[in-house]
This record gives structure tokens, sequence and C-alpha cells, in this order.
């Protein structure tokens, strides 16, 4: 009998460090993809202006992500399998990401739908990695908790992301010259749709197409604000894997989060940007990064 409960202890610690081992190399899989498309993405509106590309492609590809999620990705899901799916996902988001150094309507368009829904397909695949693989090691403990506090570490991952390809974006462009806008007035919630032609010392003309950042202080600080915004929203993962076994706590963390977003919209909407008040631009995604870093495990451990 001895024999018999010492072989099973040993299969439940190889079990147990199997999950934990698969759960990590998700984790860096995920990271590693989705670090170099936050970073384009948040530069969508800042430079590929012409003919507003960027934007509308970072539109599209979030417009076909959910028609997959809604239509497809069952059904691809039992055909191609969760290993596929994944594989399918990077594919997808490499060709998005490589679309930008020739950035024309045609092929931006086509890689954002590609990307919008193999992206969809392959979080879904992952998320059902992380459950499973929550479920498989709760044996005694709350199988709803712990699958909370896997996406909380999921998404601390995640969010990290936001940290390394933001801060290579500002790096790269933070000796990007500055522009000479002067008129506020346009920036903010009262930005024009209309390009605003503005010229630098170097007679160069630049277009301005973000309504906060990029329209007050210049498309180089964008890297270093989201850089900010993934620290924040990683500690505020981070705080979720420890608080999920308290009674209310999601409750609690999505009262705090709807808070602070109807906070952040009043003040965008109220609020005049100026290079005298730089500090808000950091605030606000501050405050953002809280909300989404509180609230994404949870939605995610619901499925």
């Amino acid at each position: 009998m001895s024999d018999d409960k010492e072989h099973m202890d040993t299969n439940n610690k190889n079990k147990k460090g199997g999950t934990k081992r698969n759960f990590i190399m998700i984790c860096f899989a995920y990271t590693c993809v989705t670090t170099s498309l936050n970073a384009v993405v948040n530069l969508q509106s800042s430079l590929n202006t012409d003919k507003d590309v960027g934007l509308n492609s970072v539109a599209i590809m979030h417009g076909a992500s959910v028609l997959t999620c809604i239509f497809l990705t069952t059904s691809i899901g039992h055909i191609f399998g969760y290993k596929w799916s994944i594989i399918g996902g990077q594919f997808g988001i490499l060709l998005y990401v490589a679309s930008n150094m020739y950035p024309k309507q045609w092929l931006m368009y086509s890689t954002a739908i590609i990307s919008g829904s193999f992206r969809a397909c392959m979080s879904m695949a992952q998320n059902s990695y992380v459950a499973i693989l929550a479920n498989d090691e709760s044996e005694n403990d709350d199988a709803e908790i712990k699958t909370r506090k896997y996406f909380g570490i999921f998404f601390t991952a995640y969010q990290s992301a936001q940290i390394r390809g933001n801060l290579i974006s500002y790096l790269v462009l933070r000796n990007t010259p500055k522009t000479t806008n002067t008129n506020f007035t346009q920036c903010g919630a009262n930005y024009l749709t209309s390009e605003h032609q503005i010229q630098d010392d170097n007679h160069q003309l630049i277009s301005q197409k973000t309504s906060f950042t990029t329209c007050t202080i210049g498309v180089q600080y964008v890297g270093l604000i989201m850089t900010i915004y993934g620290i924040t929203a990683t500690i505020s993962s981070i705080v979720v894997t420890y608080t999920v076994k308290f009674k209310y706590s999601r409750r609690i963390c999505f009262i705090i989060a709807a808070l602070l977003s109807y906070t952040i919209f009043t003040v965008m909407l109220v609020w005049k940007p100026t290079v005298s008040q730089t500090y808000v631009l950091f605030i606000l995604p501050f405050l953002s990064s809280i909300s989404d870093g509180l609230t994404e495990p949870f939605v995610t451990g619901l499925t």
C-alpha cells in the first residue's frame, strides 16, 4: 500500500510539473508574438496616416476577430485543433506586422483580415489551454479560483508584452523631429478629422492624426506612455492572482474598473490638452491600465 501511495504521489508531482511547464510555454509564446503586435498597433494612427490606412487596418483586424469569434472559432478549433490554431494565429500576426514595411491599402487591409481572423482562433485555443491546465491542477482546490489565478498569471505575461514592444518603439522614435503645433484647440475631444499639415524646422510636412498624445507632444512619446500602461496593467494582473480567493473580489474589481473608466471618459471629454499639462497624458493611460488589468483575467476566466 505504501508503495502504491508513493507511486501515486510521484505521478501527481510529475503531472503538476508538466502542467506548469506547459502553462509557462503558452505564456511565453503569447508574450513573444504580441510584443511586436502591440507596438505596431499602438502607432498605427500616428504613423500610417495616409488615407487612414493604419487606423482602418486596426478596425478591420478587430472586426475580423469579432466575426470569426462568433461564427468560426468553434469549427476551426474542432477541425485543426488547438495547437495548429495557435500556430496559425502567430503566422497571421507576423504577416500584419511585416506588412507595415510597405503600408499600402491593399496589403494592410488584407493582412489585417488574416491577422484578425487567425488571432481570434489563437486566443480561443490559448484560453482553452489555460482553463484546461488550471482544472488539471485544481484537484482539491476550488476550480474556479484556480482558473482565475491562472488567467491572472497569463494576462500578467500578456500585459508585460506592452512594456517591451512599446519601449522599443519609444527608443526608435525618440529622436523624431518634434512638430511645431501650437493650435492645441484642435487636440483632445475636439480634434478635427481632417488632416492638419504642420511644417517643421526642416520644412517637412508632417500629418498629425492622434487627438491627444501625438497632437500635443508628438508621436515619439506614444511608446513611452504605452510602456507605462503596460507596467501598470502587469502589476494589476499580478494583484488579481492574489485576490481571486477572496469573497466578492470579482465585484470589487469590476466596480473599481468601472469607476476608473467613467472618470477617464469624463476627463477626455472635458480636458483641453496642452504641453504644460503633459503629465495628464501619462495619468490617463495609467488609470486605464488599472481597469484593464483588473478585469481581463475575470472576464476571460468566465468562459
